[in-house]
């Protein structure tokens, strides 16, 4: 922490004495006696005060990575450096999945042709073994198109067989599928833009470390530490399984070797002269803030200054090193299906149906993520596939909402069809019996809720750059400009001593007397003032001192306007002994004055 700069000849070490050889005190005379109801005092002792109105020196800090740490180590976890838009982040990930295994699934083929050894990512699948991973049945469900779709085993099994059969008449399955959707047959069914907009929604905004917006907070302890602490930021937390795995060592370099952060501020301390009425003169650090909008800043920063504030060094093209899970419900989830419930057409996040159904599950539970992906890219989905000479497939039809799509397949009644319901719903069902099963005609290869995946990425880009993150910092720092004041200069009341009151300038830049306030005082120290101010009376019933006057934004203080000429006052000071005090100013505008202190002896 940094302590201020006296800015006055007088200010020393401890209180002044009161002897012959005090500096600024004097005795003046024997003790006297008051107007008639004053009682009597004891002899007088000659304070003087003065106002420096030279402003102190501009608080400047040119400070390296390590400097940095050291001065706000302990609070570099609250200093907010940034908002990061997770979109980029996300998309950057996603696609990084998506392609870990080649990119043949884009063809209009039947086979996807995966290979996961192609990429260091998709060759630690499953620790090597990435043919029989999770993450491989992951990454066959983001890369599923109406090509190269398996619907083996789910409630579409039928309609493949049928179509595919009458292929030379329906253009098969794939071309349905496509039609349906109104997507080329080699694109994803769940798209990049979709599956990230529901990762942003669904797992990351419900994180509390995240904003609703799906905005990552990136603090200074995160830049300071190379992105480390992103981990247990983001990870699990109460009922919440976490966007990142805590045990994995996250990394992304923000502060480069060559790092650097320049900052100028004008300091609002000053070290003003005060008067302990019992021992002297005395002096006191305060804060004296003239500018707005708040008036209790030590200092004034202003972070959107070039010429005040930079940050040179940062990485230019930030990314992140990270270990990114998605956990899937226990159970499997069926889709809300006419058959069901009539009411399956009105299921929706927002008014969900039945027990178990796909919007009763945890946000960011796998499956919802697909299903709420699939809303987003389908929800307003209007189509009629005809296939001999019969509107095979309707959606959004015949007052039917978006997505809601009714089958009537060629020989359906004999062979079965699926009932109707929502395409995302449909796609839902073949990505769970997909993700279990890597094998079509064979067993489950993982039991429900043991497909829960982590994926290892290196090097994935932040999506800014490292002059777009010195912009994003300023407005963020200069939000913060109070508390990062305090965090540098919060430790000048050290400087203090036990004054009863002092002499400054106010906002309307007339002298007073301050009375001393709870706020000037160190942290945790009692108040002991019972009748603090300035009174017309040794009684001190008649107060002349007030906390609000004209022109003057304090409020906390009682404050005592000086006028040229004598002025004789009485105040208690806090051990409840009571003081006349005959303050004499010059003629003009009065920076110093003389003060002139006896204490009541009845």
């Amino acid at each position: 922490m940094l302590t201020p700069a006296c800015g006055d000849d007088d200010v020393g070490g401890g209180s002044a004495d009161l002897g012959e050889e005090g500096a600024g005190t004097g005795e003046t005379g024997g003790e006297t006696e008051g107007s008639e109801g004053e009682g009597e005092f004891g002899p007088e002792t000659e304070l003087t005060l003065r106002i420096n109105d030279e402003a102190p020196p501009d608080l400047v800090l040119q400070m390296g990575r390590d400097e940095v740490a050291e001065l706000f180590g302990e609070v570099a976890s609250e200093i907010e450096l940034l908002e990061l838009d997770s979109t980029p982040l996300l998309t950057n990930t996603l696609n990084a999945i998506k392609y870990a295994c080649g990119d043949d699934w884009e063809l209009d083929s039947e086979d996807p042709n995966h290979d996961c050894s192609q990429t260091a990512l998709g060759q630690s699948f499953g620790g090597g073994n990435w043919q029989t991973s999770p993450e491989f049945s992951m990454v066959r469900i983001l890369t599923m198109t109406p090509a190269n779709s398996v619907v083996k085993g789910t409630s579409l099994e039928s309609v493949q067989g049928l179509t595919d059969f009458l292929a030379l008449f329906t253009g098969g399955f794939s071309e349905l599928m496509a039609e349906s959707l109104k997507i080329p047959v080699n694109e994803e069914f769940l798209d990049t833009e979709s599956v990230v907009a529901s990762l942003k929604v669904n797992l990351l905004a419900t994180h509390p470390e995240i904003s609703d917006e799906g905005k990552i907070t990136v603090t200074l302890q995160d830049a300071l530490e190379d992105m480390a602490t992103m981990a247990t930021r983001l990870g699990p937390v109460g009922d919440h399984p976490g966007v990142l795995v805590p045990d994995y060592p996250t990394h992304g370099e923000v502060f480069g070797p060559d790092f650097e952060m320049k900052v100028t501020a004008a300091s609002n301390l000053r070290v003003l002269d005060g008067a302990d009425l019992s021992a002297g003169k005395d002096f006191i650090s305060v804060i004296a803030d003239v500018t707005g909008p708040s008036y209790d800043d030590e200092a004034e920063f202003d972070f959107n200054d070039p010429d005040k504030f930079s940050m040179t060094g940062l990485a230019s093209n930030p990314s992140l090193d990270l270990r990114f899970a998605i956990s899937e419900h226990p159970g499997f989830v069926v889709s809300c299906t006419e058959d069901i419930s009539p009411a399956c057409v009105n299921n929706a996040p927002d008014l969900p149906i039945g027990d178990s159904l796909v919007w009763t599950l945890d946000p960011w539970d796998l499956e919802y993520m697909v299903a709420y992906a699939g809303r987003l890219r389908y929800g307003g989905l209007e189509s009629v596939v005809t296939k001999l000479f019969t509107d095979v497939v309707e959606v959004g039809q015949d007052g039917n909402p978006g997505g809601w799509a009714v089958f009537n397949v060629p020989l359906g009644w004999l062979f079965g069809e699926p009932p109707a319901q929502y395409v995302w719903e449909m796609i839902n069902e073949v990505a769970q019996h997909d993700l279990h099963h890597l094998d079509p005609d064979g067993p489950a290869t993982f039991e429900e809720g043991a497909a829960n995946v982590e994926f290892t990425l290196d090097d994935i880009p932040c999506g800014l750059t490292g002059e777009q993150a010195e912009a994003a910092v300023r407005p963020f720092l200069q939000a913060q400009a109070s508390d990062i004041a305090g965090y540098l200069l919060g430790n000048y009341k050290q400087n203090s001593g036990p004054v009863d009151f002092y002499f400054r300038r106010a906002e309307d830049g007339a002298p007073y007397l301050f009375w001393v306030a709870p706020e000037d005082l160190l942290d945790g120290l009692d108040y002991g003032w019972d009748t603090p101010g300035f009174f017309a009376d040794a009684a001190l019933t008649t107060k002349l001192s007030a906390t609000e006057l004209p022109g003057v934004g304090d409020s906390s203080h009682e404050k005592l306007r000086i006028e040229p000429g004598e002025t004789t006052v009485y105040a208690a000071d806090d051990e409840g002994a009571s003081y006349r005090i005959r303050i004499v100013a010059p003629a003009g505008d009065p920076s110093e004055i003389t003060a002139y202190v006896a204490k009541r002896t009845n």
